[in-house]
């Protein structure tokens, strides 16, 4: 267990992307917060993707809300079928749902997509884990 435990830790510490891209200072220059938790999603949605965005909103606004109050750490759902939300989308690559936890000072956005759907509804606790550890690795990088 803590081997596969170990595994997925470096296989989230590969998934972050390096340099800035348009897409993360567009994002990060919103000055809201230093982390943001971006779920995209669409108009319409099934169960999972409703649980994604719950698990996630719950986790920030819940486990750090001192770093909400800070503006350390900040939650953001996004609608993909909303054309005000396209830019923000397509520099993602977000076409349905998917869920970032991105770093606006480092400007690296770690992908949770697959995390997300496989948990939120059956291990809500291991995707809550996945998203704790995402924001405090991205915390101590402030």
């Amino acid at each position: 267990m803590k081997r596969l435990t170990l595994q997925l830790l470096l296989l989230m510490g590969l998934l972050f992307t390096t340099g800035k891209s348009e897409a993360q200072k567009w994002v990060g220059s919103s000055g809201v917060a230093k982390i943001e938790v971006i779920d995209f999603h669409t108009t319409h949605r099934c169960k999972t993707c409703l649980a994604i965005e719950n698990i996630a909103r719950n986790v920030v606004e819940q486990e750090f809300a001192n770093e909400v109050k800070a503006g350390k750490v900040a939650f953001r759902a996004v609608d993909v079928d909303d054309s005000k939300n396209t830019r923000l989308a397509e520099k993602f690559e977000a076409s349905g749902t998917a869920l970032f936890v991105y770093n606006g000072k480092t400007g690296q956005a770690l992908d949770l997509t697959e995390a997300g759907f496989m948990y939120a509804v059956n291990n809500e606790t291991k995707l809550k884990e996945f998203l704790r550890n995402a924001i405090r690795k991205n915390l101590l990088l402030l």
